[in-house]
């Protein structure tokens, strides 16, 4: 889905679980149980408010000059079932205007946003440990290089200090079946250990093209009693034999790509866009034979200070092209063809070329609670080049600054102001043309 790229439950919750943020406020501290604590239900909503531009020089000047004001409500309602002591199954229900296709302007229903069922396998075996469990879930896999930092989908957001995801936040939930296994210390310098595996097919729904392939996911993460964690993550797609080309160009059109070729979000809109449209993150790789290996470590000075720092590269083996075969830094670039007047036009490129696409990116993120439990700082800075093969090695960055505060009214409710810029190379694959800046607002509940 760009599509979908899903986490509910299972990537937030994930990422909560090995978080080293600094007062997680999680909503399954507060989840409503029912049916004498067989069920469990929790009901999120936000609103979100922004004045932003898009710097001179964009692919679209219409968002050079856009009106401040609100955006879409956004609802979840969250299930967890737990059918036995060792069977849970979740389903997420969403409303959220940048979800499920290009209809996000008109479409109001609430969807399955993510569900799947989990076997803990260790106590089904007879064999349940107080310190271990390897679980295996089914249905939508939630997944994301990144491991320690908080990530926002819909009305979810609590768990993200700032408000837009990165620039290379490659997260997404496609269908398959998931490995996990934890292990937990009392004594000793680390305090627990996790491990997990997935594959999964490249859709949110159902995928049976001709020669479509898996998704594979390797991920480990370490955390020691000092409050420093480590993580390394390793994806591999394998959807490239699809292509069909002809004069060495083929066409995208119809083929199932991954769905974390760009990155999930929540994050900024722009008027000359659809709501539903995910064009702040680098678009450099059409997601065919996509990999990605990233490195997350993170410190807990106190607990109210933590730092994350994240260092990767995500490549393909495929280029975005013209209708000519051109290379091209990126899906969105300006374009002329059959074009009358091409002032303010721009394209998404459907064309590949045989050609590494490639991307090398850190990502460095801090928050404090200057009033613990009540009031924090936060700050994130995001570097990513664009190193494909194919494409002039100048100005090929795109680069992202954010500082937000967050204030909690109460542990259900949150309000966050951010002020974001982001900086756009011409051949760095951003997807606005020059950047963008301003400030952005949300306030949430959660319960």
């Amino acid at each position: 889905m760009l599509n979908k790229m899903k986490k509910k439950l299972g990537l937030p919750a994930a990422i909560l679980a090995v978080s080293t943020g600094a007062q997680i406020h999680s909503s399954e501290a507060f989840a409503k149980e029912f049916l004498d604590g067989l069920a469990e239900i929790n009901f999120l909503a936000l609103q979100n408010y922004q004045a932003i531009q898009a710097k001179e020089g964009a692919f679209r000047p219409v968002d050079e000059e856009q009106s401040d004001g609100f955006g879409r409500l956004r609802v979840n309602l969250m299930f967890k079932f737990h059918i036995t002591d060792y069977i849970t199954a979740d389903v997420d229900i969403a409303e959220e205007p940048n979800d499920f296709g290009n209809n996000g302007d008109r479409d109001f229903s609430f969807h399955q946003d993510f569900a799947g069922i989990e076997f803990e396998l260790l106590g089904l075996s007879g064999h349940a440990s107080d310190d271990s469990n390897l679980t295996l879930r089914l249905g939508n896999i939630g997944a994301s290089p990144f491991q320690f930092k908080g990530f926002q989908d819909g009305a979810d957001n609590q768990g993200n200090a700032l408000i837009g995801n990165g620039i290379t936040d490659y997260a997404t939930a496609e269908n398959g079946a998931q490995l996990s296994y934890k292990k937990s210390y009392e004594d000793g310098p680390i305090r627990s250990y996790t491990l997990a595996g997935h594959m999964t097919t490249s859709s949110f729904g159902e995928a049976f093209q001709e020669d479509r392939g898996y998704n594979y996911r390797l991920q480990g993460a370490v955390e020691f009693t000092n409050g420093f964690k480590a993580g390394l993550s390793f994806f591999q797609a394998n959807q490239g034999d699809q292509l069909r080309f002809e004069n060495g160009i083929a066409s995208l059109d119809g083929l199932t790509t991954t769905n974390y070729r760009f990155g999930d979000g929540e994050n900024y809109n722009f008027s000359a866009s659809a709501s539903s449209e995910r064009d702040t993150h680098v678009g450099a790789m059409p997601g065919l034979n996509q990999s990605i290996v990233e490195l997350d470590l993170a410190y807990q000075f106190s607990p109210n200070t933590n730092v994350i720092l994240m260092l990767g590269k995500s490549s393909d083996d495929y280029t975005f092209a013209d209708t000519d075969g051109n290379a091209l830094a990126g899906i969105t670039y300006f374009g002329t063809d059959g074009v009358a007047d091409a002032d303010g036009t721009t394209f998404d490129s459907v064309n590949v070329i045989k050609g590494e696409s490639s991307v090398e990116y850190y990502v460095v993120e801090a928050q404090h609670y200057i009033i613990p439990d009540k009031f924090y700082v936060a700050a994130r800075y995001a570097d990513a080049k664009n190193t494909s093969e194919l494409i002039e090695q100048t100005d090929n960055k795109v680069k992202r600054l954010q500082v937000a505060a967050g204030y909690w009214f109460n542990d259900k409710t949150l309000l966050k102001v951010e002020y974001v810029d982001q900086d756009e190379g011409i051949n760095s694959g951003g997807q606005i043309g020059a950047g963008f800046d301003g400030i952005t607002s949300e306030i949430s509940v959660k319960f």
